[in-house]
């Protein structure tokens, strides 16, 4: 079984098996694109099969991957695309706070109730979040990607990224002060 490559390694050359590929894509990124779905919406019981479908999409496009964007944009462009289905699939249905995250076994009891605790307030403001601002908030502050980044993976305009981004931070400040004001602890 072939190590996990670092997150900034390269994907894996054109001929190598499918399987294996995908198989080093998934140990290297599963984590960061769990959590990454989370806080774009998708509910919590549905954040494993999303993250399932993610990798079958993977399966079925990683021959077509043409290397002009770095794997980990590619990556999070199919994690925006289905977070986006899941969210439009669950306002269908019913509505559950978005997931925790990948789990841990690092943390004590009460580090992992502050923990779930702060998730909880962050999903709640993002929730507050139209979603284009949504996406951009979580990919650049959460993910901590790129503007540019972000621009290929929303395939949007880089100037536009900077217009949501900047919105985000305004609505996000604005949702945090509010719910300050109600009471409601917000770290």
């Amino acid at each position: 079984m072939p190590a996990a490559r670092p997150l900034s390694a390269a994907p894996p050359a054109p001929g190598a098996p499918n399987r294996e590929a995908v198989a080093a894509l998934y140990r290297a990124h599963a984590r960061e694109l769990w959590r990454a779905l989370g806080r774009l919406g998708v509910q919590p019981a549905a954040v494993e099969d999303a993250l399932h479908e993610l990798f079958i999409v993977v399966q079925r496009r990683l021959p077509e991957f043409e290397h002009r964007a770095a794997i980990r944009t590619w990556l999070y462009a199919i994690a925006v695309r289905i977070a986006r289905k899941f969210r439009d699939r669950a306002r269908r249905h019913s509505f559950e706070p978005p997931a925790e995250d990948w789990p841990s076994r690092d943390r004590g009891p009460d580090q992992a109730l502050l923990d779930a605790e702060a998730l909880r307030m962050l999903d709640a403001l993002l929730a507050e979040l139209d979603e284009d601002k949504r996406e951009v908030f979580v990919l650049h502050e959460v993910e901590e990607l790129s503007a540019p980044q972000i621009a290929a993976i929303l395939e949007v305009n880089v100037n536009t990224v900077y217009s949501r981004l900047r919105e985000a931070k305004r609505a996000f400040a604005r949702a945090h002060a509010r719910r300050r004001l109600l009471g409601r602890d917000v770290r």
